[in-house]
């Protein structure tokens, strides 16, 4: 079993399905949820609150090639979010897997 394999089978286990929205292109996604609650107090104590995910690459596919700031993510539940930041996760090889998002 390689990373990647590992990498998305530990994903699979707490997993959401997602449409990842960029303009008028859409895809259905699986996104896991990070244990990190965004609840950050910016200047002037104004509060910044949103989510983050974890997004395997093996789920992006055309027309998309990778994840960008403003890209939304709609989940049934917690309805549309706007990806406001994205940090990219990396193998033992330097291999892009997947990247850590947070919502706003």
């Amino acid at each position: 079993m390689s990373v990647r394999d590992a990498f998305d089978a530990l994903l699979g286990l707490h997993k959401r399905a997602m449409t990842l929205t960029r303009g008028s292109d859409t895809i259905d996604i699986f996104a896991s949820p990070s244990n990190y609650s965004r609840n950050l107090a910016g200047p002037s104590e104004t509060v910044i609150e949103g989510r983050e995910f974890v997004i395997s690459k093996t789920q992006i596919q055309a027309p998309f090639t990778g994840l960008r700031r403003g890209d939304r993510l709609t989940d049934p539940e917690l309805g549309v979010m706007s990806i406001s930041e994205i940090v990219e996760m990396y193998s033992l090889g330097g291999e892009i897997v997947g990247w850590r998002v947070r919502t706003s």
